[in-house]
Protein backbone atom coordinates (compact mmCIF):
# COMPACT_ATOMS: atom_id res chain seq x y z
CA UNK A 1 0.00 0.00 0.00
CA UNK A 2 1.29 3.53 -1.35
CA UNK A 3 2.49 5.82 2.11
CA UNK A 4 0.42 8.96 2.92
CA UNK A 5 1.35 11.96 1.07
CA UNK A 6 0.32 14.30 3.42
CA UNK A 7 2.26 14.91 6.52
CA UNK A 8 0.67 14.64 9.92
CA UNK A 9 2.41 16.07 12.95
CA UNK A 10 0.98 14.58 16.05
CA UNK A 11 -1.00 16.97 18.49
CA UNK A 12 -2.24 14.98 21.27
CA UNK A 13 -3.56 11.75 21.99
CA UNK A 14 -6.51 10.81 24.77
CA UNK A 15 -7.06 7.37 24.99
CA UNK A 16 -9.20 5.99 21.99
CA UNK A 17 -8.86 9.63 20.46
CA UNK A 18 -5.95 11.26 18.50
CA UNK A 19 -5.28 14.46 17.44
CA UNK A 20 -2.72 15.71 14.37
CA UNK A 21 -2.55 18.69 12.98
CA UNK A 22 -1.13 19.75 9.31
CA UNK A 23 1.46 22.24 7.63
CA UNK A 24 0.01 25.43 8.08
CA UNK A 25 -2.18 25.19 11.22
CA UNK A 26 -2.93 27.90 13.58
CA UNK A 27 -5.30 28.42 15.91
CA UNK A 28 -7.85 30.86 13.65
CA UNK A 29 -7.16 28.83 10.75
CA UNK A 30 -7.36 25.05 11.74
CA UNK A 31 -6.03 22.37 10.17
CA UNK A 32 -6.48 18.93 11.88
CA UNK A 33 -7.09 15.52 11.58
CA UNK A 34 -8.77 13.24 14.35
CA UNK A 35 -9.01 9.93 14.50
CA UNK A 36 -11.63 8.55 17.46
CA UNK A 37 -11.72 4.59 17.39
CA UNK A 38 -13.89 2.03 19.44
CA UNK A 39 -12.22 -0.81 20.09
CA UNK A 40 -14.66 -4.20 19.91
CA UNK A 41 -14.51 -5.63 23.93
CA UNK A 42 -16.89 -8.10 25.52
CA UNK A 43 -19.77 -9.09 24.05
CA UNK A 44 -18.92 -5.65 21.69
CA UNK A 45 -18.63 -7.70 18.25
CA UNK A 46 -17.91 -4.33 16.02
CA UNK A 47 -15.36 -2.35 15.82
CA UNK A 48 -15.53 1.79 14.48
CA UNK A 49 -12.90 4.19 13.58
CA UNK A 50 -14.06 7.42 12.65
CA UNK A 51 -11.14 9.90 10.90
CA UNK A 52 -12.70 13.90 10.50
CA UNK A 53 -10.12 16.29 8.40
CA UNK A 54 -11.31 19.53 9.95
CA UNK A 55 -9.88 23.39 8.28
CA UNK A 56 -10.75 26.74 9.07
CA UNK A 57 -11.72 28.83 5.55
CA UNK A 58 -12.21 32.29 4.77
CA UNK A 59 -14.73 34.32 2.82
CA UNK A 60 -14.36 35.63 -0.68
CA UNK A 61 -12.49 38.92 1.48
CA UNK A 62 -10.34 36.89 3.44
CA UNK A 63 -12.23 37.29 6.75
CA UNK A 64 -12.12 34.18 8.93
CA UNK A 65 -15.05 32.31 9.23
CA UNK A 66 -16.71 30.67 12.44
CA UNK A 67 -17.91 27.65 10.77
CA UNK A 68 -14.93 24.98 9.68
CA UNK A 69 -14.75 22.69 6.30
CA UNK A 70 -15.29 19.18 7.95
CA UNK A 71 -15.22 15.93 6.01
CA UNK A 72 -15.57 12.79 7.83
CA UNK A 73 -15.56 8.98 7.17
CA UNK A 74 -16.39 6.00 9.34
CA UNK A 75 -15.53 2.23 9.49
CA UNK A 76 -17.79 -0.11 11.25
CA UNK A 77 -16.57 -3.53 10.79
CA UNK A 78 -17.66 -6.69 11.98
CA UNK A 79 -14.30 -7.96 14.10
CA UNK A 80 -15.20 -11.88 12.91
CA UNK A 81 -15.64 -10.35 9.51
CA UNK A 82 -13.23 -10.74 6.63
CA UNK A 83 -10.48 -8.15 5.95
CA UNK A 84 -10.83 -8.16 2.38
CA UNK A 85 -14.90 -6.92 2.84
CA UNK A 86 -13.29 -4.36 4.69
CA UNK A 87 -11.16 -3.35 1.67
CA UNK A 88 -13.16 -3.87 -0.97
CA UNK A 89 -15.80 -0.98 0.75
CA UNK A 90 -12.44 1.38 0.97
CA UNK A 91 -11.48 0.70 -3.07
CA UNK A 92 -15.08 2.04 -3.84
CA UNK A 93 -15.63 4.76 -1.40
CA UNK A 94 -12.01 5.64 -2.88
CA UNK A 95 -12.71 5.71 -6.30
CA UNK A 96 -16.21 8.20 -5.27
CA UNK A 97 -13.87 10.29 -3.79
CA UNK A 98 -11.65 10.74 -6.65
CA UNK A 99 -14.04 11.38 -9.43
CA UNK A 100 -14.69 14.76 -10.44
CA UNK A 101 -18.49 13.70 -9.82
CA UNK A 102 -17.76 13.90 -5.84
CA UNK A 103 -15.69 17.60 -5.79
CA UNK A 104 -19.08 19.20 -7.95
CA UNK A 105 -21.12 17.34 -5.64
CA UNK A 106 -19.89 18.65 -2.27
CA UNK A 107 -19.71 21.80 -3.16
CA UNK A 108 -22.86 22.26 -5.20
CA UNK A 109 -25.31 19.92 -3.23
CA UNK A 110 -26.29 17.87 -5.59
CA UNK A 111 -26.31 13.79 -5.73
CA UNK A 112 -23.99 12.08 -7.43
CA UNK A 113 -25.03 10.83 -10.60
Amino acid sequence: MAAMSTALTEFSTNGDSKTWTLSGHTVSAPKIVIQKRKVPVGSQTVGENVISVIRGTVDASGAVLPSKVVMSVTIRYPIAGLATDVTAVRDVLKDIVAGDEFAASITSQNFLK
